[in-house]
């Protein structure tokens, strides 16, 4: 087979009774194209043992409740009688981050007429070639509750100076923590 038998081959089937055929094959491959693709796993998602989504605010709120955690069995720890601690904070919200805004307003006056205008916009610096926003503050979520759990908390004593630290540390009233003695 020559080059001109290959052209005209390809002539006659672009010819224009095959040009319906060569549609409905090139849409059948395209939809199995899709197909196929839905069942490629992403290489992106690596599943772990345990799941925390990448959202910055979710990630910041797990990170606070898990360092109130620890600062406070690492200092309940500290207790004269308390043996081995645990920890669990419970938290209302998330993180809240509150921006930096340049706000700007124009009043104009036409004849008996008065009308403002505002315009927030804001505030982003750059650094290394990176545009962020100016995080003015950033509010951290409430704390609701607290569950000790520790050895030696079955003396009624100690449980009080517990309470009292975890009060005092969190600035949380003692009705919202509870202290337990470890079985």
């Amino acid at each position: 087979m020559n080059i001109k038998d290959l052209k005209e081959k390809i002539k006659d089937f672009f010819a224009k009774q095959n040009r319906t055929k060569l549609i409905v094959i090139l849409g059948i491959c395209g939809i199995a194209l899709i197909m196929l693709s839905e069942l490629i796993p992403d290489n992106d998602t690596k599943e772990t043992g345990m799941s925390i989504s990448k959202d910055p605010v979710t990630e910041d709120t797990y990170e606070y409740k898990k360092q109130i955690e620890t600062e406070l069995s690492n200092i309940l720890g500290e207790i004269k009688g308390v043996g081995e601690i645990q920890v669990m904070v419970t938290i209302e919200g998330t993180t809240e981050y509150v921006y930096a805004e340049e706000l700007d307003t124009d009043t104009d006056k036409d004849g008996e007429k008065t009308s403002e205008q505002y315009k927030n916009q804001i505030v982003m610096t750059e650094e290394n070639g990176k545009k962020d926003a100016l995080v003015r503050k950033i509010i951290k979520p409430q704390i609701s509750g607290v569950v000790i759990v520790c050895q030696g908390g079955g003396d009624a004593s100690l449980n009080e100076r517990v309470l009292r630290a975890a009060s005092t540390a969190l600035n949380l009233p003692s009705s919202k923590i509870c202290v337990e003695c470890r079985r």
